[in-house]
C-alpha cells in the first residue's frame, strides 16, 4: 500500500506539472495575447493553481481511493494531505513565522538575485496589474490566498505526505523542496523558493496540520504583494526593509535574530506534536530497534523525549518531526518516474535562464 501510494503521488505530480509546462508553452506561443493585462493576471492565476495545482490532484486522489477498493471520502482526502485542526495558538505563531520567513527570504533572493544577474540572467519588470486599494484586495487573493491553498496542497500535501513513509523525512523534506523550486520553473525563483518550500515542509510537519504551511505560505506572499502597493498607495511600512537593510551591522543583526527566533518557533511547535503523540512514536522507535522488547515502552518513553531536550534547536526539531518509519525501497518504476519529473523541471528552469522568463 505504501509503494501504490508514493506511485499515485508521483503520477498525479508528474501530471500537475506537465500541465503546467503546457501552460507556460502557450503562454510563449502567445495563445493568451488576446487578453487583456487584467484578464491574463486572472487566467494566469486561477488555471494554474485551483484547476492544475488543486482541482485536478484533489479529484484523482478520490480516483485512487476507489482503484483501491477503498469509500471514496473527501473527508479521507482532507486526512491524507494533513488539513487538520490547528490550535490558536499554532497559527499565530505561524503567522510570526510567515513575517520572520519573508524577511530572511528578501536576504536570500537579493543574495542569489546578485550571482543570477552577475551571470546574465534578467529579471522581468514586475508592475502591478490592478491599481488602487481594489487591485491591492485583487492581487491578494490572486498571488496570497490561492498559493497559499493550492501550492501547499500539491507540495506539501500531496508530495510531502506522500513521499515521507516511503523516503523517510529527511529525503522527502528536501526532494519535495526541490520540486517545489523547480515548480516554479524560472531560475530567478528556483533558489528562494527552494529554500522557503524546505521550511514550510517542516513547520507543516511540526505544527501537524496543512494548515500551518498554508499560513506561512499566505503570509509570505501577502507581505510581499502589500510592499509593491505600499509607495503608490502610501500605506505605512513602505521602506522598513530599506531601513533594516542599510547596513551590514543592521543586516547580520536582522538575519540573527530572525534565525533564532524561526528556530525556536519550530522546535516549540514540533516538541507539541512530539509530546501529543508520544506513545505511537515510542511504539515505532520500539519497532525499528531490535535490541528494545515492548517491556521496555515506559522506559523508552520518558528516555526518548528528555534525550531530544538536550539536543540543539535544529537537531531537537528534526527528532521531534521524526516519523520513525522505515524508509522502503524504490521500485524502478518509482524511479523512474520521480527523474522524469525532475528532468522537467530542471529542463524548463535552464531554459529560462538562457531564454529568460517565459
Amino acid at each position: 500500500m505504501k509503494n501504490n501510494r508514493y506511485l499515485a503521488t508521483l503520477i498525479i505530480y508528474g501530471l500537475a506539472i506537465l500541465l503546467l509546462m503546457l501552460v507556460q508553452i502557450l503562454g510563449s506561443l502567445g495563445c493568451f495575447n488576446s487578453l487583456s493585462d487584467e484578464a491574463m493576471e486572472v487566467v494566469g492565476s486561477v488555471l494554474p493553481q485551483v484547476i492544475i495545482m488543486f482541482g485536478i490532484p484533489f479529484l484523482l486522489l478520490l480516483v485512487t481511493q476507489k482503484i483501491n477498493h477503498q469509500p471514496v471520502s473527501l473527508k479521507q482526502v482532507c486526512c491524507d494531505v494533513g488539513w487538520r485542526r490547528l490550535s490558536w495558538g499554532n497559527v499565530v505563531k505561524c503567522f510570526v513565522l510567515g513575517i520572520c520567513l519573508y524577511v530572511f527570504n528578501i536576504f536570500i533572493a537579493s543574495l542569489f538575485a546578485s550571482i543570477l544577474q552577475y551571470l546574465g540572467y534578467q529579471y522581468p519588470t514586475n508592475d502591478n496589474v490592478f491599481g488602487g486599494y481594489s487591485g491591492l484586495l485583487i492581487s491578494l487573493v490572486l498571488t496570497a490566498v490561492l498559493p497559499g491553498i493550492c501550492e501547499e496542497f500539491l507540495h506539501r500535501g500531496v508530495l510531502l505526505n506522500g513521499m515521507t513513509k516511503q523516503l523517510g523525512v529527511k529525503k522527502a523534506l528536501i526532494l519535495s523542496s526541490l520540486l517545489f523550486g523547480l515548480m516554479h520553473m524560472n531560475a530567478g525563483q528556483f533558489f528562494y523558493a527552494t529554500i522557503l518550500g524546505w521550511f514550510m515542509g517542516v513547520i507543516a510537519l511540526s505544527s501537524g496540520s496543512l494548515w500551518g504551511s498554508v499560513i506561512v505560505h499566505f503570509t509570505n506572499n501577502a507581505l510581499s504583494t502589500y510592499l509593491s502597493y505600499a509607495d503608490e498607495l502610501n500605506l505605512p511600512g513602505a521602506n522598513i526593509f530599506s531601513y533594516l537593510f542599510s547596513n551590514v551591522f543592521t543586516l547580520g543583526l536582522t538575519v540573527l535574530v530572525i534565525v533564532v527566533v524561526i528556530g525556536e518557533i519550530i522546535r516549540h511547535m514540533a516538541r507539541e506534536k512530539f509530546n501529543r503523540n508520544i506513545d505511537t512514536y515510542t511504539v515505532r522507535y520500539l519497532a525499528s530497534q531490535k535490541q528494545f522488547g515492548v517491556e521496555d515502552f515506559d522506559r523508552l518513553k520518558i528516555a526518548l523525549a528528555k534525550a531530544i531536550q538536550t539536543l540543539p534547536t535544529w537537531k531537537a526539531t528534526a527528532a521531534y518531526i521524526e516519523t520513525f518509519d522505515k524508509p522502503q525501497e524504490l521500485r524502478p518504476v518509482e524511479k523512474a518516474f520521480f527523474c522524469v519529473i525532475f528532468l522537467m523541471g530542471s529542463v524548463t528552469t535552464i531554459l529560462s535562464f538562457i531564454w529568460g522568463t517565459w
